[in-house]
C-alpha cells in the first residue's frame, strides 16, 4: 500500500496540488514566484483557491500566529500566494506589472515574518 504524505489539512486536500511548489515564506519568494509563471497556471491557482479563502480564513484563524500548526502555516502561504495572484489574474492579465521597472531591479521590504510554527 502506498501512502501519499500530504502538506495541507484534510479539509483542504482539493487545494494539496498546490502545496508541493506554491508555498514561499517571504513576500519576495512568492512575488518573484509569480512573474515565472503563465497567466494559464495564474489563472488555474486563482480559481481553485480564490472560492476557498473563506473555509481558509476560517480554519486559520482558529490558531495563534505564535503558534501554528504546520499544515495551517502552509494553508497560510497559499493564502498569501494568492494575495500576489489576484491583481494578475484580476487586473494585469500577465505574471508581471505592466509599464514598471524590471522585476529583478525591484526590492520588496517586508516587516518580520510573525508566523511561528508550532512544534509538535
Amino acid at each position: 500500500m502506498t501512502t501519499t504524505a500530504t502538506l495541507l489539512p484534510p479539509e483542504f486536500a482539493d487545494l494539496e496540488r498546490f502545496a508541493a511548489d506554491w508555498i514561499h515564506p517571504t513576500e519576495r519568494e512568492r512575488n518573484a514566484f509569480r512573474v515565472a509563471q503563465s497567466i494559464e497556471d495564474l489563472d488555474d491557482y486563482y480559481q481553485t483557491l480564490f472560492p476557498r479563502m473563506d473555509a481558509l480564513c476560517e480554519y486559520i484563524d482558529q490558531f495563534s500566529l505564535e503558534a501554528m500548526p504546520a499544515s495551517a502555516a502552509r494553508l497560510l502561504r497559499l493564502g498569501q500566494m494568492l494575495m500576489e495572484v489576484v491583481p494578475a489574474a484580476e487586473v494585469y492579465r500577465q505574471p508581471d506589472v505592466p509599464d514598471s521597472i524590471a522585476f529583478d531591479r525591484f526590492h520588496i521590504i517586508s516587516p518580520d515574518d510573525p508566523i511561528k510554527v508550532a512544534e509538535n
